[in-house]
């Protein structure tokens, strides 16, 4: 395998990520969006995705400019975004994630922190994110609005281990 095999396949592996964690977006019903773990005390199904969302936008901006991001808190007394406005978010940030992605893999840029290592990088942002998909699959399911199984096996998984 080549070099550009390479990256081109590290850059589909974060693409198949983000199109799942859309998907699973697309799967959440409007009630599902205010549910939070049992217990929790936390971030809803809307928050948590709103922090994938600036977890994405604070690392490259610290990955470009070395400066740690100003990342005020969210207000919890006011409703999260909804599913509009999350998908714009989520696909903006993943665009931006590819972006530093692909000027990293070219040697344009580097992530700080991660050895410098842009696969780490990719590796952490990956597992990071479906860490927090977990914990909206619990949050759904606690809350009464489980998805189906064809959603959450086939869905989510079905695209990593069929290529689907």
């Amino acid at each position: 395998m080549d070099r550009d095999e390479i990256v081109e396949r590290l850059l589909g592996a974060w693409r198949l990520h983000q199109r799942i964690l859309l998907y699973l977006l697309d799967k959440i019903p409007a009630k599902g969006f205010a549910a939070l773990p049992a217990g929790s005390k936390g971030r809803d199904v809307s928050r948590q995705l709103v922090h994938l969302d600036r977890v994405r936008m604070a690392w490259v901006d610290y990955h470009r400019t070395g400066k740690r991001p100003h990342m005020p808190r969210q207000d919890k007394k006011r409703p999260g975004p909804g599913k509009g406005e999350l998908r714009r978010a989520l696909t903006r940030s993943g665009k931006v994630v590819e972006r530093f992605l692909a000027d990293a893999l070219a040697g344009k840029a580097r992530p700080r922190l991660f050895g410098h290592d842009t696969v780490r990088w990719l590796g952490y942002l990956i597992a990071h994110e479906s860490h927090h998909r977990g914990q909206i699959l619990l949050a759904l399911r606690q809350s009464g609005h489980k998805l189906p199984v064809k959603v959450t096996v086939d869905g989510l998984w079905g695209p990593w281990i069929f290529g689907r």
